[in-house]
């Protein structure tokens, strides 16, 4: 301190702010506990009515968040075949799905199905001893079956089936005594004529003695009553959770008092004299401030707040409405006792007192000290930390002082950066990644660099969530960890591994034999250059808080403290890493298993198609590989990545998915006449009608004139006339390669011979079909009928949406028919190849018009955009006369003309085709060859196809052996390659 020459008193900065903040400090800090306390005890009132607002609609959530999943899960199973089912065998088949959906809702405890004629199917879960107990189940049981059947002597038999974890049957228990009708109760009467969800008012299930509602609803095909019941156990763990303070009571109620839910639920649940079960009134709870409260407000109206007196003990409390889903109002009442309220506020008081106190008596030394020596060095801190929110961190932070805790802080700066600096490298290292397994490991090598231990090991849950299995184990040196890892059962409470996720934080331990030994690595210490001192395991949590996994690391030395903390922090980066891989690859999976559930419907759709959506995949993948390993040719420069895999791989499955809309009756038409039926019985039954009209005339005249052995002669010769004519259509019927003019014109004279009807042809008809025949009068009866013809109901109109515009936006080009279907007997007759007509051959050609405007709807990512135009072009030809855009080899990419060759060979050499058998080798590739020199196949990759032998490759594991003759490549090689 020095004085200036006009005698002011001058002192150094450090000394200024030092002074300035201890009277501030104490003017402050005496204001704040003089004033504060009452503030707070205020604000806290108030806070305290915003709490109960808040804690009100966080119960309402929580309360939504395990009402409405179920009646989402029931949505979607009424419309399930179960509800169609009509055998017990058919019920059962079910099971995986009724399993599931007990799996996925832990609320949900059982789920059943009542049928019209009393049957009945219940699914349970079989999660506790009391479980096991109760129905007397036999170990290892996880799901009890109870079923009621009605036999066709009428008597209904019960039965029990127990069933372990993977749905195996383990016994079987028929019950006499388990008969009862499931339409009288309430749940099926209630769902019964409207397709509204019904739920049921709280009520105490007979069986487990839980509080519970039911869920029922009707089946999408009215085949059924499904049911749901699930328990609100957790309704009263979040009621624990949200209790403001430790003293505070929260119940949950109608509006009529009776207890809905409470932190024990023990005390909600009354036992009558006759053995009924029920719900308490909330004055007989034992909770003498809920029942006061429930007493003054009389459960009513609005939600109300205030004070009451209990007991000599003050409570402020509220009541109010809540709205968790369920059937009948329910309410919520909270108090908490005054006094709890403001213990927090005295204790902060008095925390402030003695903290302005401690700083008065050390402020000044300390004060001093740390102003004059903290100032510089702080600066220099200051210009590092800029650099870090800069992103810079490669530069360590180093600063030059003497004082500790500046020197700490610039440690702890820097270790910060490093930290920071790591975990930024991590996140590039598993962003860059791709592969699940080569994540892992790399995830796991980055893990032990940074943490600085010897070794570790990275476990994933199991499907079942039972058992952890190993997926990565490595050393500090980046090599895989030379020891067999077993699993590790979740339900063994006593080694390191388990105990972590028990206390969901990291865990240490010292890693002694026995430790080693409760989690199967009794012989690590052999196979590591140290010993191991110690293990620490970390749970790995999604953002679900579900577990997927542990981090098991292995240290050598002592175990840093922070070592524990920083693998916290670690861990959960990894379980996101993990979780969104996981993520990624179940919607792959997911999305694989959509596109062979739409390839395998389209093949199951006709017996005959067979695996030919499946074929196909792998003949256009097997040439697109010989392709991409072509280094010289027409496809040296024809490279794939993985997405163009994928894209083929999406494609080949998908090629055909417009045949769902494509009528089996065309794709099966083996006979010119057949529709859903081959109409040559329609035409035999006309020949029969015509030989019996022909013996009618002939036993009328013997009886008129007399018999003459002439007309005898001649009966016989009209009707062996009928029986050839008809021999001759029946075989005009199974179709050929051509169909000469001769046979054409004696069709169109058989079509002239008539017989009589005397019954009306629109009696018992459809709505169409009548509409199609009123474009002519009706003859009267009885009226000459032609064994053929075409008549106006064989003629179907094409919907204006058939219909293609030459300017479609997908730039179909095909000559489309004018009618949709020509079911004229004589049309179909005089086909002159095969058994389609023009209109049927559109008809099936028109399922690629389908597959690229079903495709083209689809939100492909753009790895997958050409999906629609590698699916759509397999029937496109080289010189542009396919179908459906007539896109010429220039229009096409490489993949596209390869799935043209794929789809022409499988369907040469199918042998599941009604229409024809399948060819051998040297057939199949001979009419290929005539389709190469007729440009309708490209000719490089047709060549592609026989040097590199995949058509032996695709004959081996798909043709029959009597299919394969000897062939050689040479002799369908339209043009040989250019070296030679």
């Amino acid at each position: 301190m020095t004085q200036s020459s006009n005698g002011i008193f001058r002192v150094p900065v450090h000394v200024f702010l030092i002074a300035v903040g201890l009277i501030m400090l104490a003017v402050v800090g005496g204001s704040i506990a003089t004033l504060g306390y009452n503030a707070m005890n205020q604000a806290l009132r108030a806070a305290l009515e915003d709490q109960f607002d808040s804690l009100t609609i966080l119960m309402r959530e929580r309360g939504r968040r395990l009402v409405d999943p179920i009646g989402a899960q029931l949505g979607v199973l009424i419309h399930d075949p179960l509800s169609s089912a009509t055998s017990l065998e058919g019920r059962l088949a079910r099971l995986p799905v009724l399993a599931e959906t007990l799996r996925m809702n832990g609320t949900v405890v059982s789920v059943y199905a009542g049928y019209p004629n009393g049957d009945f199917i219940l699914v349970r879960k079989i999660e506790t001893d009391e479980d096991v107990s109760r129905f007397n189940a036999p170990e290892g049981t996880r799901f009890l079956v109870q079923t009621i059947t009605e036999q066709e002597n009428g008597k209904r038999n019960g039965a029990f089936r127990f069933y372990n974890h993977a749905l195996h049957l383990i016994r079987h228990d028929p019950r006499d005594d388990y008969t009862y009708d499931p339409r009288q109760r309430p749940w099926y009467r209630e769902s019964q004529f409207t397709n509204v969800q019904k739920l049921s008012e709280p009520y105490v299930f007979f069986t487990t003695q839980e509080i519970g509602i039911t869920v029922s609803r009707r089946s999408a095909d009215r085949g059924a009553i499904l049911g749901l019941d699930a328990t609100i156990v957790r309704l009263a763990s979040e009621i624990a959770s949200i209790r403001p303070s430790s003293g505070s009571e929260v119940a949950i109620l109608d509006s009529e008092g009776r207890m809905i839910a409470y932190e024990d639920l023990s005390k909600v649940i009354s036992l009558h004299g006759d053995g009924r079960v029920g719900r308490l009134h909330v004055s007989d709870l034992g909770v003498p401030v809920l029942a006061r409260i429930a007493e003054k407000e009389r459960l009513l109206g609005p939600a109300r707040s205030g004070t009451i007196e209990v007991d000599g003990a003050d409570w402020a409390y509220s009541n109010g409405p809540l709205d968790i889903g369920l059937s009948e109002p329910a309410r919520i009442l909270l108090a908490v006792p005054v006094h709890e309220m403001f213990a927090a506020s005295r204790q902060i008081i008095q925390v402030q007192g003695a903290f302005v106190v401690l700083v008065l008596i050390l402020g000044i030394p300390v004060g001093w000290l740390l102003v004059r020596r903290i100032s510089r060095p702080l600066k220099v801190l200051a210009q590092d930390v800029r650099a870090l929110a800069a992103f810079e961190f490669d530069e360590p932070i180093q600063v030059d002082t003497r004082i500790r805790e500046v020197a700490e802080l610039s440690v702890t700066i820097d270790n910060l950066r490093y930290t920071i600096q790591r975990f930024l490298e991590i996140n590039r290292a598993i962003a860059g990644e791709e592969d699940f397994d080569t994540l892992l490991r790399r995830l796991l090598d980055e893990i032990i660099a940074t943490t600085d231990t010897e070794a570790g090991i990275l476990y994933l849950t199991d499907a079942e969530g039972a058992r952890l299995v190993p997926h990565a184990s490595r050393t500090d040196d980046g090599h895989d960890l030379d020891f067999p890892i077993p699993d590790v059962l979740l339900s063994r409470r006593n080694n390191v591994i388990v105990r972590s996720i028990a206390d969901e934080n990291a865990e240490s331990a010292a890693a002694s034999q026995s430790e080693l030994e409760l989690c199967g690595l009794a012989g690590l210490p052999e196979k590591m250059a140290e010993p191991p001192q110690f293990l620490l395991a970390a749970p790995l949590y999604n953002r679900q808080k579900e577990l997927v996994g542990v981090l098991l690391l292995i240290e050598s030395h002592a175990m840093d403290p922070a070592l524990v903390r920083f693998t916290e922090a670690l861990s959960g980066s990894a379980a996101v890493s993990v979780e969104a891989r996981q993520l990624i690859a179940a919607q792959r999976e997911l999305f694989e298993s959509f596109i062979q559930m739409i390839a395998g419907a389209i093949d199951a759709k006709s017996p005959y198609t067979g695996g030919h959506c499946a074929r196909v995949p792998e003949l256009t993948k097997m040439l697109a590989a010989a392709a991409d390993r072509s280094d010289d040719g027409p496809f040296a420069r024809f490279k794939l990545s993985e997405d163009d895999w994928q894209a083929i791989h999406v494609a080949a499955w998908l090629h055909d998915c417009g045949k769902v809309t494509t009528p089996e009756f065309v794709v099966d038409k083996a006979t010119k006449l057949e529709t859903i039926y081959d109409r040559i019985h329609e035409i035999r039954m006309r020949v029969e009608v015509m030989k019996r009209e022909a013996e009618i005339g002939f036993l009328r005249r013997i009886l008129a004139e007399g018999g003459d052995p002439a007309d005898d002669a001649e009966l016989r010769r009209q009707q062996s006339e009928l029986d050839a004519d008809f021999a001759f259509l029946a075989e005009c019927n199974l179709g050929g390669e051509f169909m000469s003019p001769e046979r054409v014109e004696r069709i169109e004279a058989l079509s002239r011979k008539t017989w009589t009807r005397t019954l009306s042809d629109r009696l018992g008809v459809s709505h169409a079909e009548r509409a199609r025949m009123d474009a002519v009068p009706e003859r009267s009866l009885p009226a000459e009928e032609p064994l053929l013809s075409d008549r106006p109901e064989h003629m179907f109109a094409r919907p204006e949406a058939d219909k293609l515009s030459p300017d479609n936006h997908w730039g179909f080009k095909m000559d489309v028919p004018e009618l949709l279907y020509n079911r004229g007997e004589v049309h179909n007759l005089k086909i002159s190849r095969g058994t389609l007509t023009e209109e049927d051959r559109y008809k099936i050609n028109e399922h690629i018009v389908q597959t690229i405007k079903m495709l083209d709807r689809l939100p492909f990512p753009k790895h997958l955009r050409n999906v629609p135009e590698l699916a759509g072009g397999h029937h496109e030809k080289m010189d542009g006369t396919g179908y459906p855009k007539r896109l010429t080899k220039n229009d096409m990419s490489p993949v596209a003309r390869m799935m043209a060759i794929a789809d022409i060979f499988e369907a040469l050499t199918a042998v599941d085709r009604p229409y024809k058998k399948g060819k051998t080798l040297s057939e199949a590739l001979k009419i290929m060859t005539f389709m190469v020199k007729d440009q309708h196949v490209d000719p490089d990759l047709f060549d592609l196809f026989l040097t590199s032998g995949i058509y032996m490759d695709y004959a081996r594991k798909f043709l029959r052996p009597d299919q394969i003759d000897a062939v050689d490549p040479q002799d369908y090689r339209v043009s040989a390659p250019a070296a030679e």
